[in-house]
């Protein structure tokens, strides 16, 4: 073999390596939540036993949360049937691509304008599913298992101390360019949650929504 010949094959063997490194450490943590998910003991309870939901007439109850509240001024987003605990980074632009994507390096984004928990209105936060993997952080798979989700789980945002009880009424995936039920307006407290799908893809948007207890 030339060594024109072996540069070109020294070449072309680290491209392959280098995409089989790629997508293996952009998808194992990906397969890992999925195992982790499968093995779990969540069909029990979707909130291991720490937060019930009891009569709606007398509303939600809320009485075993408080091991769950972080220091007084904290917000952030609780889902106990996936593993989901994390900081949300309040009044994030989803036009400013430099702000959403610090933002999101440091946990759940809520959108610039939309409503605050427990208000009228849709209240909308979005989050990684998966990401390259050299940006790999805390919170870059932190809503990987949002598909999990089913009408009647239970979702709680937290903020300034006080607990707010959300239950999944809807669940779909739209194309990556539609921002239709991003924008859909409510009379009611609604909470949207959205993130690529499928992990590891921008193809389409899933979009789970719940509304308040």
């Amino acid at each position: 073999m030339s060594m024109k010949q072996l540069f070109f094959s020294t070449i072309g063997h680290s491209l392959i390596l280098l995409g089989i490194s790629i997508l293996t450490f952009t998808y194992i943590p990906i397969l890992y939540a999925e195992i982790v998910y499968d093995l779990s003991p969540h069909q029990i309870d979707e909130t291991s036993g720490s937060i019930k939901t009891v009569n709606k007439d007398r509303g939600p109850d809320y009485s075993n949360i408080q091991p769950y509240i972080s220091p007084q001024g904290s917000y952030y987003i609780l889902i106990s049937k996936i593993g989901v605990k994390a900081p949300i980074v309040p009044e994030v632009s989803t036009a400013n691509k430099v702000e959403y994507t610090k933002a999101l390096e440091n946990g759940v984004a809520h959108a610039k304008g939309t409503a605050l928990p427990g208000e009228n209105g849709n209240s909308f936060l979005f989050a990684h599913s998966s990401i390259n993997f050299w940006k790999l952080g805390k919170y870059a798979t932190v809503f990987n298992l949002l598909n999990k989700l089913e009408n009647g789980d239970t979702v709680i945002i937290v903020k300034d101390d006080k607990p707010y009880l959300y239950e999944v009424f809807s669940k779909e995936i739209v194309k990556g360019w539609n921002t239709e039920p991003f924008d859909v307006e409510y009379s009611q407290p609604v909470l949207t949650l959205v993130t690529c799908y499928p992990p590891g893809s921008t193809i389409n948007r899933l979009v789970v929504k719940a509304k308040k207890l």
